[in-house]
């Protein structure tokens, strides 16, 4: 999936600030650059900060310390390197196209985070903070991070790698599709479910309790998958409410559905090494409610990114250069 990048169109005609107006010097922790307005092809030899309620436009730029969005602020960076750490604060929104992350991002109670086309040498993590933003979202696509930890908001990973575990222990929903998760998926308590889809889990899959619908393959019928999901180790689907849909999986360990509310409808196109321990129906069809569910949440993640890019670059463009 790509997405309209107003970026890419800006880029060449308003980004040609100073970019010999910069020296580097050896990088200085005390030292942090305040970025209000649009920036290019410059070294920063400092952290980075966006004040509250500003919006930072980066193209090309290299950062070479930590970079922070404080809250209410907009940080969009295209075709860029930040080698410390990335932290979101309340209600902040960071967006990260054909950018390289030396180190994790960190949202704090955060509007959200976007990845695409980009690649992060450490984890992403989305953790709630009083008076922050408890319906935020990380929304990852055609990229590379370490690992994916959410206990707030809404997660969904498209065509990437993970190079460790994703873990999500009080999230709205976890839809994966098309990735490489090279460690566990663990997904708990999450109150819409979650989707896992033509994708890779090198460790065990876990749902349990939270809501529904959750579907590991069995859409292939409505369009959402097209080849089989396989998972290395035991694949756990227990106490979730909402529907619960397996089918068209190869998995390395046992297969467990037990105390789903439905029962669970399990297809014949699973392939199962281990022992199948499960509790329920024959698959008979993928709800409607529940494929019209899943499309939603990408709808839904696409227009706040859209708008988000949108106000960050005209709030940036019109502040003019920021350094």
């Amino acid at each position: 999936m790509k997405l309209p990048s107003k970026a890419a169109a800006l880029a060449t005609a308003s980004l040609a600030v100073g970019g010999a107006a910069l020296v580097a010097t050896p990088a200085q922790a005390d030292l942090v650059t305040l970025c209000s307005g649009h920036g290019g092809a410059v070294t920063l030899p400092t952290d980075l900060a966006v004040p509250e309620g500003e919006s930072c436009y980066l193209d090309g730029t290299v950062i070479q310390g930590d970079v922070t969005v404080r809250a209410d602020a907009n940080l969009h960076i295209i075709g860029g390197e930040i080698e410390g750490e990335v932290t979101v604060q309340g209600n902040g929104y960071f967006d990260a196209s054909s950018t390289t992350l030396g180190d994790s991002v960190v949202n704090n109670g955060s509007f959200g985070t976007h990845l695409e086309e980009s690649t992060s040498g450490a984890g992403v993590s989305a953790l709630p903070v009083e008076g922050g933003n408890t319906e935020g979202f990380v929304f990852v696509v055609d990229s590379s991070v370490e690992g994916l930890n959410s206990e707030v908001g809404e997660v969904y990973v498209s065509g990437s790698r993970i190079g460790g575990d994703v873990s999500a222990d009080g999230a709205a929903y976890v839809d994966v599709y098309d990735t490489a998760v090279r460690g566990d998926l663990s997904v708990t308590g999450a109150a819409g479910g979650g989707i896992l889809c033509d994708s890779e889990v090198l460790g065990a899959a876990t749902y349990s309790g939270g809501g529904g619908p959750v579907a590991v393959g069995a859409g292939e019928q409505e369009g959402f998958c097209e080849s089989l999901n396989y998972v290395d180790g035991d694949l756990t689907v227990t106490g979730v409410t909402g529907g619960v849909y397996v089918d068209n999986n190869i998995v390395g360990g046992d297969l467990v559905t037990s105390d789903n509310q439905p029962v669970a409808q399990v297809g014949d196109n699973n392939r199962v090494r281990g022992d199948v321990l499960t509790q329920e129906v024959a698959l008979r069809s993928f709800a409607a409610a529940a494929a019209e569910e899943f499309e939603a949440h990408e709808e839904g993640l696409t227009e706040q990114v859209e708008e988000a890019r949108a106000e960050t670059i005209d709030e940036a463009m019109a502040a003019g250069p920021a350094f």
